[in-house]
């Protein structure tokens, strides 16, 4: 009878090695990506937030059509300001411009909006 070689159970040392080098590199990498969301979804918000503001004086415009104005506001540091050209009796040219700070620096958005007034 041959006496068969069996490979001792477990794994070696290079193998472990390189177990733990692959899991750190990847345990890194969803480091690294996961700040870059969280950065990227904070942006957002704010983003959102600038907009829900300009949102907001837009239908306070339209609800107010008659007697609309221009004027300026800042609203949890979102700087708004909007002009009020009236085209008509029930026409309202409406430019908004609402500047907030930004990851990259201060951004500011415009909206053009032509609000009709109910008669």
């Amino acid at each position: 009878m041959q006496k068969v070689a069996t490979r001792p159970a477990g794994h070696t040392l290079i193998e472990t090695i390189v177990a733990i080098l692959v899991f750190t590199v990847g345990g890194l990498a969803l480091a690294a990506s996961s700040a870059i969301i969280g950065r990227g979804l904070a942006a957002n918000g704010v983003r959102e937030r600038a907009a829900r503001v300009a949102s907001s004086r837009v239908e306070r415009l339209e609800s107010e059509c008659q007697v609309g104005t221009s004027g300026q506001e800042t609203v949890e540091q979102i700087e708004s300001q909007w002009s009020v050209a009236r085209r008509d009796a029930s026409l309202l040219n409406v430019v908004e411009s609402v500047s907030y700070m930004a990851p990259g620096g201060r951004r500011t958005d415009n909206y053009r909006v032509l609000v009709r007034c109910p008669q």
